[in-house]
């Protein structure tokens, strides 16, 4: 059986960190963009050098947040929106293929996405930059995935929103495609060129 390998972010769920950014504000005094004051943070975050306790810590006390740790982690966690497009096709591939994430990500993220979203139950695991320590595109999470989820690479089509991780994963062996939910059906066309015929649900979107 085939494999479809998907990244989370942009791929099945949309997130924007502008939203995170403007409930910050006002609980930030001297902040002017707290998202950004946060990313070498998030960084080690997601390369998994620390952990979410720490995270939301030392996150407080560089945003001097006047407000309590589980209201910084609430604003972390809800910046994202499902993909209904990519939603659709997966409850439908699900029967026809394995069925994998593959993402750059952190606990926070990954708790509440698995807690909130209950259709993440259709696939069978995933590997993550955080538990890895390698965020794409760097080769070695993808070897990673290969060893860790019994991957063959050539039956394996592998779906991100970024072209440099599609670019690391093309490299590797895999099929690889880039996805665009604006481009839907362009992406189904791209897929079955690789040998991969999903279903066409964007009527169901």
């Amino acid at each position: 059986m085939k494999t479809l390998l998907l990244d989370i972010g942009n791929v099945l769920m949309g997130f924007d960190f502008k939203r995170a950014r403007d409930r910050y504000l006002p609980k930030s005094p001297g902040q002017t963009d707290p998202i950004q004051a946060l990313e070498p943070l998030r960084h080690r975050f997601e390369m998994g050098e620390i952990g979410p306790d720490h995270f939301v810590s030392k996150g407080m006390e560089c945003l001097d947040f006047q407000g309590t740790a589980q209201e910084f982690q609430n604003i972390w966690e809800e910046i994202f929106t499902p993909i209904p497009s990519m939603w659709n096709l997966i409850h439908q591939a699900r029967h026809s293929y394995r069925l994998f994430l593959l993402s750059n990500t952190n606990e926070i993220h990954r708790s509440y996405l698995f807690r909130c979203f209950p259709a993440f139950a259709d696939f069978q695991g995933g590997v993550y930059s955080d538990r890895a320590g390698a965020l794409k595109p760097d080769p070695a999470i993808f070897k990673r995935a290969i060893h860790e989820l019994s991957l063959v690479a050539t039956e394996t089509l592998f779906v991100d929103d970024l072209p440099e991780n599609v670019r690391a994963a093309a490299s590797l062996g895999f099929k690889a495609v880039c996805y665009k939910a604006h481009k839907h059906p362009e992406f189904l066309e791209l897929a079955r060129a690789n040998g991969f015929p999903l279903p066409d649900t964007s009527r169901l979107a």
